[in-house]
């Protein structure tokens, strides 16, 4: 099973803060099965974020998002 994890919020992209979320569900996949295999970083834009969700639906089994 593919799996993404979507993170959302400028402070992300800004640096000013770190993406602990992502780290943490990254580290909880492996041990059910789940191949992360892209972690995708955007900010507090809805079109962007629309494109973020449709490309990881379309090529990714689980879509987690964090964040917003």
């Amino acid at each position: 099973m593919k799996a993404e994890i979507i993170s959302i919020g400028t402070e992300l992209l800004l640096g000013e803060i770190t993406d602990t979320n992502a780290y943490y569900l990254a580290s909880q996949l492996p041990p059910l099965g789940i191949d992360l295999l892209w972690v995708t970083q955007v900010g507090d834009n809805l079109d962007r974020l629309r494109e973020c969700l449709e490309r990881a639906w379309g090529r990714s089994d689980v879509v987690l998002t964090t964040g917003g």
